[in-house]
C-alpha cells in the first residue's frame, strides 16, 4: 500500500514549513555493520519553529488529492519516506550559484507502521538501494539524502559514488570522494552525506560536530578539485543527517566557526530526524524508533 500526502509550504515571518509524506510496504533493507558517525533524544516535530506547524491542508489518500505547491515554493511535488516538517525545502536551487557558504536546516520524522523499502523510494533512490557504495554502512543515509533532494529540489540522480570520475589522488589523503552525483535545475551537483550520531549513552559535544564537519568539508575541497570534467559539478552539498535537535544545534553552533578556506562555497544541509533510528544503526530498528 502506498500512501500519498500534500507538500504544504507556510511563510509565517517565523518559519516555513512543509509537510510531505510517504510510503509503506513490507520488507526491510538492513546493511551490516553500525556506523561510523556521531546521539540520540527525541525532538518535537514542530522543533525549530516558534509558530508550530500549521498544516494548511493534506491530500488524503491517493495521488489525485495530493495538493500541488510547486507554484508556492518553487520545489516540486514528489512522495518522500517519512513526514518532512519544518524548514528548508526549495532553497537549494537559488543557492547553488551563491559564492558563499550557506546552512540550511530541515527535519524529516517516520512513524511506526512504514517501512524502509525499495518500493517506498523514487527511481534514483532505488538505484542507490541496489547498487553498492564504496563501503562502510552508510546506505540508508545516501538512500534518504537523495529523497530528501528529490522531493526538495526536484534532484535527478546521475551517477553513484563508484561512477564518478576523477583524477589520480596527489597522496593517499587525497583520495576522498563524493557521493552522490545530482542534476538539480539543469546543474550538476555534488552531495556527500554524513551523519551526527553518537550511540544514545555518549553526549554529542561542539567538538564532535566541529570535527565532524571540518573532516568532511575538506574532503568536499578536495574530491571537487580532483573530478574530471565530464563529471564536474557547479557546488557541492554536504548533507548531515542529525539524530537530534541537540546535535543539530551544536552543528548550529560550530559551523560559523569553521575555516572560511574550509567551508568554501559548500551548502550544509542538516536534516534532523525523528523515528529515524535506521539511518544510523543496525540491528536496523524500526521506523518510527531511536537507536537504543
Amino acid at each position: 500500500m502506498r500512501r500519498s500526502w500534500a507538500f504544504l509550504a507556510v511563510t509565517s515571518g517565523l518559519a516555513s514549513l512543509a509537510v510531505i509524506a510517504a510510503c509503506s510496504s513490507d520488507a526491510t533493507h538492513a546493511d551490516p555493520g553500525l556506523p561510523v558517525a556521531e546521539g540520540g533524544a527525541n525532538v518535537d516535530p514542530g522543533a525549530g519553529s516558534e509558530g508550530g506547524v500549521d498544516p494548511l491542508r493534506d491530500g488524503g489518500a491517493g495521488d489525485a488529492g495530493v495538493h500541488d505547491s510547486s507554484a508556492e515554493s518553487g520545489a516540486p511535488n514528489y512522495d518522500i519516506l517519512g513526514t518532512l516538517l519544518s524548514g528548508a525545502c526549495g532553497v537549494v536551487q537559488s543557492e547553488l550559484t551563491q559564492p558563499t557558504p550557506t546552512l540550511e536546516n530541515n527535519l524529516l520524522v517516520f512513524v511506526a507502521g512504514e517501512t524502509y523499502d525499495r518500493a517506498s523510494l523514487s527511481p534514483g533512490g532505488q538505484t542507490l538501494f541496489d547498487v553498492a557504495n564504496a563501503g562502510g554502512s552508510s546506505v540508508e543515509s545516501e538512500v534518504m539524502s537523495f529523497e530528501v533532494l528529490h522531493f526538495c529540489e526536484g534532484a535527478k540522480l546521475l551517477k553513484t559514488e563508484t561512477q564518478i570520475a576523477y583524477q589520480p589522488p596527489s597522496d593517499a589523503g587525497a583520495n576522498t570522494i563524493t557521493d552522490i552525483l545530482v542534476e538539480i535545475a539543469g546543474a550538476k551537483v555534488g552531495v556527500s552525506v554524513t551523519r551526527a550520531y553518537h550511540p544514545p549513552s555518549i553526549p554529542y559535544t561542539d567538538a564532535d560536530a566541529k570535527s565532524l564537519l571540518e573532516k568532511k568539508l575538506v574532503g568536499i575541497n578536495r574530491s571537487s578539485q580532483r573530478v574530471l570534467p565530464q563529471d564536474k559539478w557547479v557546488k557541492q552539498i554536504l548533507h548531515v543527517l542529525s539524530v537530534s535537535q541537540a546535535n543539530t544545534d551544536a552543528i548550529g553552533r560550530v559551523w560559523g566557526t569553521i575555516d572560511p578556506a574550509i567551508r568554501a562555497d559548500t551548502i550544509v544541509l542538516v536534516t534532523q530526524t525523528k523515528g529515524g533510528g535506521f539511518v544510523y544503526c543496525h540491528p536496523t530498528p524500526a521506523l518510527g524508533t531511536e537507536c537504543q
